[in-house]
């Protein structure tokens, strides 16, 4: 009986330290997912309107972390926030300098580089923890509209604001040869299919950041 008692006490101390071995890994797992680095190009020209880590505005999630890198020698800049959470870099012109910020508000948050605010500037928009999943993204991708269709001179193609200036678009005839590949820096885009010829086309639509993509069919006429 007393043996039976300490194996069981034996059996019982092994159970929670496998439970607190479980519930550490699962906690850390998570940590590691939820917390990401987003890096932004700084220079010229860095808007939300640039091509891929130039575009200058992003949606992240509580605790992710944005760096900044200046991309170019020259003038000098800097990052300020004028909306939003309080963050600001000291002034360089050495490519290479870095600055970067934890995000810890939901919500969006306005920046510029005070000596050039025309031509460099953004808007981070930060959403609670586990809003940019992959169900989610996939959920935008579907909302992604090509019109009209068909079409006889000009494709639209609206992407959701979420995944704008991360999205690559390429044409297929119905042979698979690729027509053309562009990125989509826009909310609104216009592909030229004036001198297409007339038929069946594949459109897959990619979000780079998450590596999926959907595909879409029209028609030329």
């Amino acid at each position: 009986m007393l043996f039976l008692l300490k194996k069981f006490i034996k059996s019982k101390a092994m159970l929670k330290k496998l439970l607190f071995t479980l519930l550490l890994s699962a906690t850390i797992s998570l940590e590691a997912q939820t917390n990401e680095t987003i890096n932004i190009d700084w220079s010229f020209n860095s808007t939300p309107s640039a091509a891929g880590n130039a575009n200058s505005s992003r949606t992240i999630e509580v605790g992710d972390t944005v760096i900044w890198t200046w991309s170019a020698n020259g003038s000098s800049h800097n990052v300020k926030s004028t909306s939003g959470e309080t963050f600001e870099s000291a002034f360089s012109g050495t490519q290479g300098n870095t600055f970067s910020h934890k995000f810890i508000t939901v919500g969006t948050s306005n920046y510029v580089c005070q000596p050039h605010p025309g031509n460099m500037f953004g808007t981070i928009t930060v959403v609670a923890e586990g809003t940019l999943n992959v169900q989610s993204f996939e959920d935008v991708l579907n909302a992604i509209n090509l019109y009209p269709n068909p079409a006889s001179s000009n494709l639209k193609i609206d992407i959701p604001s979420k995944i704008a200036g991360d999205v690559t678009i390429e044409a297929f005839d119905v042979l698979g040869k690729r027509i053309v590949v562009k990125e989509a820096n826009k909310l609104s885009n216009s592909l030229d299919i004036a001198n297409w010829n007339n038929g069946v086309y594949l459109m897959k639509i990619s979000s780079n950041k998450i590596g999926k993509s959907i595909t879409r069919r029209f028609v030329k006429i």
